[in-house]
């Protein structure tokens, strides 16, 4: 159920947060989806139709970091980000809590 759950919610937050700020899909530069698993990771880059590239994460290398694992792939990859690239950080968490951010680098 949480698989399910999250898979609905992540894409679901991406859309709105985008549309709220007058934005489509193929303005955003890159995802940075809550790093529970890498099951959901793929799912939500397939649902979305995401090409890979756009899609950051660091779960192989540090598992689940839990609550900061958005923020920790944010900073792991700072230095690619060029100006003005849009940047959604979607994450799923206990208690089916959810949260979207739009960062314009």
């Amino acid at each position: 159920d949480v698989f399910q759950k999250a898979c609905t919610y992540i894409p679901e937050n991406v859309l709105y947060i985008l549309r709220k700020n007058g934005f489509s899909l193929e303005d955003m530069d890159y995802l940075i989806p809550h790093q529970a698993n890498m099951r959901i990771i793929q799912a939500v880059t397939r649902q979305l139709g995401l090409p890979k590239e756009k899609c950051l994460h660091n779960i192989e290398e540090v598992g689940n970091t839990g609550s900061a694992s958005s923020a920790l792939v944010y900073a792991q990859n700072e230095s690619i980000f060029e100006e003005e690239d849009l940047i959604v950080l979607s994450v799923f968490g206990g208690g089916y809590s959810t949260a979207v951010c739009l960062i314009k680098h």
